[in-house]
């Protein structure tokens, strides 16, 4: 009798642990959200003419929402803080009136919610 106990014990002990190592996996994490990436192209019409007015410029572009950079086709550099004053008024002189303005990069995303 207390063998028939001991081995009806044994078994219900085994089955809780089995049962417990039995749960189901955790969903699979969601998938990261998705980012577009658009590069900021300026108007073509003022570009053409900047370019057309200044024919030793080879690329126009801004470095920050305030510097603009113009590099020459002999390789050379020049950074125009377009916030300073006497910069851009040494800028205007040199290659006319620049009416392109920086476009603001798009906010990142928020980070992901941590699921506990």
């Amino acid at each position: 009798m207390k063998k028939l106990l001991l081995l009806t014990g044994c078994l219900a002990v085994i089955s809780s642990l089995k049962a417990q190592n039995d749960q189901p996996p955790p969903p699979p994490p969601p998938s990261p959200p998705r980012v577009e990436m658009t590069k900021y192209v300026p108007p073509a019409k003022e570009l053409n003419d900047f370019y057309k007015r200044n024919p030793d410029v080879a690329n126009l572009h801004w470095k920050s929402d305030k510097d603009i950079v113009v590099v020459h086709k002999d390789k050379t550099k020049f950074v125009y803080n377009m916030n300073n004053k006497v910069e851009r008024n040494a800028f205007e002189k040199k290659y006319g009136k620049m009416i392109i303005k920086a476009q603001a990069p798009p906010p990142p995303p928020p980070p992901p919610k941590k699921i506990d």
